[in-house]
């Protein structure tokens, strides 16, 4: 076997076992409410191949049949799990995967699915997270996300691809090691800025040739990783926003455990510099937790997964999260590249304990959020994430109610979440690829799908709406 630095894979497999990447494997799989499509890859290129399903932990054949690299199970009872395995003619058999059919919320389409008791990517986890998602100079859209797991490595992320504006998703490729990734274009090139694990070193990577292959990671800032007492870097798969000949994003410094804390800062690089240069980036100081924002909020809240926005006051602030019902503003200094944003106060928000994004958009700017409503606050538990909603607010204080994406505020919202929405705003709508958990999910925050949805711009803000309505 040869050594390699390759990052790109179809599909990546633990050199420990040589054997994996001589068998078929199930790429991508998306379920329905009585059935479930799947794709599958087979180096060893055979002609004939065969699907075999079964109801899961039985000897009952559900469906057996020759199969194509994308093909479908039909007919299956609604709300039951089934177990499937691909067979090539020489008799190889791929792990055998796990899907439930479920019932798709309105709108959505699935992206991929990854049954919470699946070991097909146990190195990595259990769990899909971190959606992103990318349109290339093409027409072609790009989706990522990755998979993650307590105890685990936290190092893969997953692409697909769309021809047909999101009807359809198609597998692309494996990227490891990388999570928490922003999938950008930038000078009709592909990139992907994430970590190597949780906390891990902040890297960054380029496709030219949109996202068939890709270029090693070049290292940014090197970090600690998950389990490091005294913290490492961290970041959502935030936007980069341009501003002034720069692209600006978001990080922080910190953990959940031990520390309960995450510095904010902000990174940025020139637009015409090489992104793959790490010299061209520049990181702030990281803003301590004392003096005046310690005074003036008497606790230090999430601190973590800033939007930058350009205020109608035209300037650069980042909007973090921060608790459910209010978000924290930092001034962001972009003259003066080591200066640490700044404290400016807290800010009462229809956002949750949860991610949001904030877009500009007609003069005014557009947020998916997560919002609290009465009857999800029924059921104690730490996150309100069973509703995601758009709003609109043309001075990121007032607040107005577009409509739901999705809202399943009568679920347990310990089982139900949609969360981390990746946003593409383009001349004809809004596109979102948002982390999910329903059907029998591991938790809320533990999702087990990746699901996609477009909103028309004539289904967004109109083009009259009465101020009056700004909360």
């Amino acid at each position: 076997m040869r050594c390699s630095n390759q990052i790109y894979h179809r599909p990546f497999f633990q050199l420990n076992h040589p054997e994996n990447g001589k068998r078929p494997f199930s790429c991508q799989i998306t379920p329905n409410e009585t059935g479930f499509g799947f794709a599958w890859l087979d180096p060893t290129a055979t002609d004939i191949h065969r699907v075999v399903c079964r109801l899961r932990g039985t000897e009952t054949i559900v469906c057996e049949k020759a199969v194509a690299p994308e093909d479908q199970v039909e007919g299956l009872s609604p709300d039951t799990e089934y177990e499937f395995y691909i067979e090539n003619s020489s008799g190889v058999r791929s792990f055998t995967r796990l899907a439930r059919t479920v019932k798709i919320p309105e709108g959505a389409t699935v992206i991929n699915y990854l049954h919470p008791d699946d070991p097909a990517y146990a190195f990595s986890g259990k769990y899909l997270c971190s959606p992103s998602i990318a349109r290339l100079s093409n027409g072609t859209l790009v989706a990522g996300m990755d998979v993650y797991g307590h105890n685990t490595g936290e190092n893969l992320t997953i692409l697909f691809r769309s021809f047909d504006n999101g009807a359809s998703w198609h597998y692309l490729c494996d990227l490891f090691p990388i999570v928490w990734g922003t999938l950008f274009v930038h000078r009709d090139a592909l990139y992907m800025l994430g970590l190597s694990t949780s906390y891990g070193n902040l890297q960054i990577t380029r496709s030219t040739d949109g996202g068939e292959t890709w270029s090693n990671f070049s290292t940014l800032i090197y970090s600690t990783g998950t389990n490091c007492a005294t913290g490492g870097v961290h970041r959502a798969p935030m936007h980069l926003v341009s501003y002034c000949g720069r692209l600006y994003t978001t990080c922080e410094y910190g953990n959940w455990n031990p520390l309960k804390s995450h510095l904010p800062a902000i990174l940025s690089v020139d637009e015409n510099a090489d992104l793959l240069d790490p010299s061209a980036w520049n990181i702030t100081n990281f803003l301590q937790f004392d003096g005046k924002w310690k005074q003036e909020t008497a606790l230090q809240g999430d601190t973590m997964e800033g939007n930058i926005a350009l205020a109608p006051d035209g300037q650069l602030y980042n909007y973090m999260r921060w608790k459910v019902g209010e978000a924290l503003i930092l001034k962001v200094f972009p003259d003066e590249p080591d200066r640490a944003p700044e404290y400016v106060r807290t800010v009462s928000m229809p956002v949750s304990n949860s991610m949001f994004r904030i877009l500009p958009y007609r003069n005014g700017y557009l947020m998916v959020t997560n919002r609290r409503t009465e009857p999800a606050a029924r059921v104690e538990y730490f996150s309100f994430r069973s509703v995601l909603s758009l709003y609109f607010s043309t001075d990121l204080e007032h607040w107005k109610f577009l409509r739901d994406v999705v809202n399943r505020e009568y679920d347990d919202r310990r089982k139900v979440g949609f969360q981390y929405p990746a946003s593409l705003l383009e001349e004809d709508g809004l596109s979102l690829v948002v982390r999910s958990a329903f059907g029998n999910a591991d938790s809320a925050h533990n999702s087990n799908f990746s699901l996609f949805w477009h909103f028309p711009a004539d289904q967004l803000v109109p083009e009259k709406f009465d101020k009056g309505d700004l909360q």
